[in-house]
């Protein structure tokens, strides 16, 4: 007996058979949707282009307003509330961080207003070979080696109180309202007579 004959597949009528699950359907639907990705990136681009931000490595805006020295001198006799002198460079590493984790936060920038009279006291040592003279006067005073410092120094000149370094904004928050107690607390108590 001969073989059963196997009738052949239907005529495609010149059109290439597709495999089943075959991601090729349609190039140039694809081609339309990379398209449009890549236009809607663009544009979200441009627009996070034209927003304003600090360029990488530039300082972050202050939310603090630094009196100079004599407004600051004049301010803190005037309210009786502390100066917070902030010794810095623009060199320095750490001082950028503290003005970006601190001074340009407004929150911060407003609590420490509130508590204090602050003064920026910058060193220009490094990049013009000498400061001006009231900022080595100060530095000499209240004995500044290394960048940042602040000093909390009352206004009727009794003991200042220096922090030294950064350690992060939560340390140097409370640092400062610590040195701010500390003052206080001087006030407080009578002042003791000067040795002959």
């Amino acid at each position: 007996m001969p073989p059963p004959a196997v009738s052949p597949p239907p005529a495609t009528a010149g059109r290439p058979r597709r495999r089943p699950g075959s991601t090729r359907r349609d190039p140039l639907a694809l081609l339309v949707l990379a398209g449009l990705l890549l236009v809607l990136r663009v544009g979200l681009g441009i627009q996070e282009a034209g927003q304003a931000r600090p360029a990488a490595g530039a300082a972050p805006v202050d939310h603090v307003r630094w009196r100079t020295l004599e407004e600051g001198l004049a301010e803190a006799r005037a309210t009786g509330r502390p100066i917070l002198y902030d010794f810095t460079a623009d060199w320095c590493p750490p001082c950028r961080l503290m003005q970006r984790e601190i001074f340009a936060d407004p929150r911060a920038a407003a609590d420490l207003e509130q508590g204090f009279v602050p003064v920026r006291v910058l060193d220009r040592l490094r990049e013009e070979s000498r400061n001006a003279a009231w900022v080595d006067s100060l530095q000499k005073r209240y004995q500044v080696t290394a960048f940042p410092t602040l000093v909390v120094a009352p206004a009727d000149g009794r003991e200042p109180v220096r922090i030294e370094g950064y350690l992060g904004r939560d340390f140097t928050l409370r640092r400062i309202e610590s040195a701010a107690r500390h003052l206080r607390l001087q006030l407080a108590l009578p002042r003791a007579p000067a040795a002959h």
